[in-house]
């Protein structure tokens, strides 16, 4: 070291030193503090050198060790931050040697997020500051050891204060992350329910695909039998009026108003338009009674219930799609014991499931949907020979609002919300594919009392 230069306050700087972040400071002094931005509500606390390359970082599950290639480009041209991140500049001797770099999550109020910048920003310089000062410290002349100690003292006494300040920010970080997670929780509630209702207006639609059909032959042969009977009442009107009359030409006339009414057609196909009326009655019944028993409605806690059967109500349920894409579905139920859960919840994992394989491909789609007991747990497996899932973005399937789907195309939260059930129940559900192949979700419910009598379908 060449020289120095003094300040009121002592030693300041010194001219001609160069040092780095890495001389400066070290992990037990900086990684205090980027915990503490961190439990402030940031998602990534940084310090980096002077390129962006990161010397101590702290994140809520970042796999990074960089700064991302257009915040590098935004420091190069002098552009700091912006609604998402901030970039405080570091300074040693008038010059840049790296910077603090902190990311705000989307969910964070943006006046906090700067108030919690700014002071970590101030805290970690003079962490700076005081390492400088205590390096000076160590190599200055014996004759400003007592100079030295009394700045030092000066130093404790600020760090104390910094301290103190810290701690009662670290309280507030903690108080706001609470509450913060108590949101979240309700967030995802609300999601959950927006889910739900996605999921009935799609079966709302199916139901009124499925039930048109009936209902539309139902209608065109009650038009046709109202012909049958008005010709039915002529016909009638005809042998009470001939009757009264006693014309010789009676039988002739009836005989021809008879065929010309095609009275003998009526009389034979009036019998199979009421079989039919009621076969589609009957449909409409089945329809109704299959989504009832998908919906759950009257489910309020915890019952046992018949995999097979809430798989075999939810593939009726989705008939409509399974038609409209000319799908397959095979269906090898095993011999399995009854399940202890929420059958309005355990459905809406199978529907979500389900959907998701019936959109994997437009054409020659086959899905098999297969159940078993093994151990203590009862699996149940859903593959696909659809287009199937690249391997990069498979662990990110049951991540909230993820999707691969067209803008508009889907929310990215049914696989989602189906893993929360399933961990719900303490189980797990996992996902295999290749990419033209197909995939399999294979969901595993474990068994928590003594099975009832087993059922097999």
């Amino acid at each position: 070291m060449e020289s120095e230069v003094k300040t009121n306050n002592g030693i300041d700087f010194l001219i001609g030193a160069e040092m780095s972040l890495n001389d400066i400071l070290s992990a037990p002094e900086v990684d205090p503090l980027l915990a503490s931005i961190i439990k402030g509500g940031a998602t990534l606390a940084a310090i980096t050198d002077p390129k962006g390359h990161f010397l101590w970082a702290e994140d809520d599950g970042h796999k990074v060790q960089e700064l991302p290639p257009s915040i590098r480009q935004d420091m190069v041209k002098g552009r700091y931050e912006n609604a998402n991140w901030r970039l405080w500049p570091l300074y040693h001797e008038a010059e840049p040697i790296g910077f603090l770099f902190i990311l705000r999550p989307n969910w964070a109020d943006l006046s906090h997020f700067t108030h919690i910048s700014k002071m970590a920003f101030t805290t970690l310089n003079l962490i700076m500051k005081n390492s400088v000062k205590r390096m000076l410290t160590t190599e200055a002349h014996t004759a400003s050891i007592q100079q030295s100690y009394n700045e030092l003292l000066e130093i404790n006494k600020k760090l104390s204060i910094s301290e103190k300040k810290y701690r009662q920010l670290s309280q507030t970080l903690e108080q706001r992350v609470e509450e913060r997670t108590a949101e979240l929780k309700k967030t995802h509630a609300r999601l959950l329910q927006q889910e739900k209702m996605a999921s009935i207006g799609q079966l709302a639609a199916g139901v009124a695909h499925e039930i048109n059909t009936p209902i539309g032959f139902i209608y065109s042969n009650l038009n046709t039998l109202l012909k049958y009977l008005a010709n039915l009442t002529k016909m009638l009107k005809f042998y009470r009026k001939s009757s009264l009359e006693s014309s010789t030409n009676f039988l002739n006339e009836s005989e021809e108003l008879y065929n010309k009414l095609k009275i003998d057609f009526i009389r034979d196909d009036s019998l199979d338009l009421i079989q039919e009326n009621i076969e589609g009655a009957e449909k409409i019944k089945e329809i109704v009674a299959n989504l009832m028993d998908f919906s759950h409605m009257d489910d309020v806690s915890e019952i046992e219930m018949n995999i097979n059967q809430e798989l075999e109500n939810t593939i009726t349920v989705l008939s409509h799609e399974t038609k409209s894409r000319s799908a397959g579905i095979i269906k090898n139920f095993g011999r399995i014991p009854s399940f202890l859960g929420h059958p309005g919840l355990i459905s809406q994992v199978f529907f979500n499931i389900l959907l998701n394989a019936l959109q994997s491909k437009d054409k020659g789609l086959a899905i098999t949907v297969r159940t078993e007991q093994k151990m203590d747990d009862l699996l149940i497996s859903i593959a696909d020979n659809g287009l199937g899932i690249p391997s990069d973005i498979q662990g990110r399937l049951f991540e909230p609002f993820f999707t691969t789907k067209d803008v508009g195309q889907g929310t990215g939260m049914g696989l989602s919300i189906a893993y929360d059930i399933v961990c719900g129940h303490k189980g797990n559900i996992k996902v295999s594919s290749q990419i033209g192949k197909g995939s399999n979700f294979t969901i595993s419910l474990p068994l928590r009392k003594n099975p009832s009598p087993v059922t097999e379908r």
